[in-house]
């Protein structure tokens, strides 16, 4: 579908099309769109923007420490986090209503935090967090294009050019005084100061060290807190898919929280993460540029032109999801996979340019809801509006409110 305006817009909502602009022909389809041009201004040179044989070195270096079996060793910290969270919430049962979205997202930052640097970020969260605040726009928003111009006197560039400096000073700070202390331990930072390129045996520099730690930090958080949320709403709009689900937790794991070696045996939770994801995607859409002119089965693309692949539509597809509108995480299941055509579905993207953070979301998402159900019934406010806004990621535009209740 092509839109017209002052820079056209092709939608491509087919899985056949889609998979070889992130697959097969992905090196015709660029990331030189100004999305990401904006989205540099904070990022920098991170996974997320990067692009060409730059991205090709970084994803080396960096694809190793997301590995299963690190990911998986991430879960006693997401553990131990999400039990501080819930027994804040012990105190606030029977005692008003709670934003769950913003609740999610203090958890996640958190989490984040400790993952990438351990008990380094604890006396600079809140600062983090408020910067990030700042930041985290909608690339196309009028605010946020306006950063290219940041010498402009707008409100937003004024908070701008005050928020970027300081979250540099606290991301270099912390970079240089974990090498100065010899890095040894097992966060990310560490596996970042010592990773080596098989090529030349040399590791990245100060600044592309301070992009990927601020593109972890603004990814890894921001979407992972928008799954929970979506989640814990449709779960509470659909009570017989919650009950099935913390009937499961409970004969699997009796209380206690999961490890991730317990994941495999609760198959439910994934497939409920995933059904939530499909109708929710955390990333709703994203964009290349076209080098060169492509053809898609008689449609021309010319070059140089804006593609944007939108999850949240393919989600919706009536040709390849049946009453797609329904929450039902049975379509999940292992023995329906192979039914599903593999580009339907792409809450992480596909290729060479998958998520490269989509196992520890996953990981992450799973041990919190198992946390979560089983200590608490969240009970959705009556009549508080819920409507999408598509910011970076899909957020609840009014956000989520509920009261807490003890299982």
């Amino acid at each position: 579908m092509r839109w017209r305006g002052f820079q056209d817009v092709y939608v491509v909502n087919h899985p056949d099309f889609i998979r070889p602009v992130l697959t097969q022909d992905y090196r015709h389809f660029s990331k030189r769109t100004i999305d990401y041009r904006v989205l540099a201004q904070v990022m920098g040179n991170g996974l997320v923007t990067n692009d060409g044989p730059g991205w090709v070195r970084q994803r080396a270096l960096m694809q190793p420490m997301f590995g299963n079996r690190r990911i998986n060793a991430f879960d006693g910290t997401i553990n131990a986090l999400t039990s501080s969270v819930m027994d804040e919430w012990e105190t606030r049962v029977g005692g008003g209503t709670v934003r769950i979205d913003r609740e999610m997202s203090r958890l996640t930052f958190g989490i984040v935090g400790a993952t990438l640097f351990g008990s380094d970020i604890e006396r600079h969260a809140g600062e983090v967090a408020e910067i990030l605040e700042v930041a985290n726009l909608n690339p196309l928003e009028p605010r946020a294009l306006m950063t290219l111009y940041s010498w402009v006197p707008t409100p937003h560039n004024l908070k701008w050019r005050r928020a970027v400096p300081r979250l540099d000073r606290i991301v270099y700070g912390m970079i240089e005084a974990r090498r100065r202390r010899s890095a040894g331990g097992d966060d990310i930072l560490d596996y970042l100061i010592r990773a080596l390129d098989d090529e030349n045996g040399e590791g990245m520099d100060e600044r592309q060290m301070r992009d990927e730690v601020v593109t972890l930090m603004l990814a890894g958080h921001e979407t992972s807190a928008n799954a929970l949320a979506w989640t814990l709403y449709l779960l509470g709009k659909h009570p017989d898919v919650e009950m099935r689900l913390t009937e499961s937790l409970a004969a699997t794991l009796g209380g206690a929280a999961a490890r991730a070696d317990d994941l495999p045996r609760i198959p439910y939770l994934k497939q409920v993460v995933q059904e939530s994801m499909r109708l929710y995607p955390p990333v709703w859409a994203y964009a290349r540029r076209s080098e060169q002119e492509e053809e898609f089965d008689g449609h021309l693309l010319p070059a140089n032109a804006y593609v944007a692949v939108v999850p949240y539509a393919l989600h919706r597809h009536p040709e390849f999801w049946a009453d797609p509108e329904r929450f039902d995480p049975d379509r999940f299941e292992p023995s329906r996979g192979d039914a599903r055509h593999p580009y339907s579905y792409l809450p992480f993207a596909a290729g060479p340019r998958t998520c490269i953070g989509a196992g520890m979301a996953m990981l992450e998402t799973q041990l919190v809801l198992a946390q979560i159900l089983q200590r608490f019934k969240v009970h959705l406010v009556p009549d508080h509006p819920i409507d999408t806004t598509a910011k970076v990621t899909l957020k609840p535009r009014h956000g989520i409110v509920a009261t807490l209740s003890r299982r």
